[in-house]
């Protein structure tokens, strides 16, 4: 059988708690640092994980599409968009540009700035050596002609669109097979491996 507390002692107990409350919660410092510490750490691991996917190339991603595989690491997309060019090249020449050839790696296409993903050809405008700028210049007519003949097209083969000058990054196909490819057979251009390789000896 149950008994009930008297009525007097449940008012002392109430009496008590009101004269005497329970401290606040302390701070604690060291539980806090421990939340920052561990906040800190979880954005850094991201930071991380995004530098390292932008960075790195992704030669373990393989997609399976239809009956053949699409490297992720290469295409920088599941499947990549042909664009194809069409029209008359000239050299470029003042700040109004259409359709015109910089040199043997860069060019313009209706007014956008690309440059050729896959190659580095001598440069023009700053070369290193006379013997760059006489082959710079080889690789620039070269291309401009490559560019006014046919069966053209251009893929992004990249992850980024853009390099860091803006240039759309693309490399250049004709009947399916990569201009570069010939440009470097002829001596006019390097494969780009992601550092530019010299020209002067």
């Amino acid at each position: 059988m149950m008994t009930r507390k008297p009525a007097r002692v449940i008012l002392l107990k109430d009496a008590r708690q009101k004269l005497n409350p329970p401290p606040p919660p302390r701070w604690k410092p060291f539980a806090a640092l421990y939340r920052i510490r561990h906040a800190l750490v979880s954005i850094c691991l991201v930071s991380l994980a995004v530098i390292h996917f932008e960075k790195l190339p992704y030669s373990y991603l393989i997609v399976p599409i239809g009956n053949k595989l699409i490297d992720y690491g290469v295409t920088g997309a599941i499947s990549p968009r042909t664009e194809a060019i069409d029209g008359r090249f000239v050299t470029c020449s003042g700040p109004h540009r259409v359709n015109c050839v910089v040199d043997g790696d860069t060019f313009w296409y209706r007014s956008v700035k690309y440059r050729i993903s896959d190659i580095n050809a001598p440069e023009i405008g700053r070369p290193s050596c006379e013997a760059e700028r006489r082959l710079g210049q080889e690789a620039q007519v070269a291309l401009l002609q490559t560019l006014n003949g046919s069966g053209l097209t251009m893929e992004r083969r990249e992850r980024r669109d853009v390099d860091q000058y803006g240039r759309k990054l693309r490399v250049v196909l004709q009947d399916g097979r990569s201009i570069g490819d010939a440009l470097i057979a002829r001596g006019l251009a390097h494969r780009w491996e992601g550092h530019k390789l010299s020209w002067c000896g």
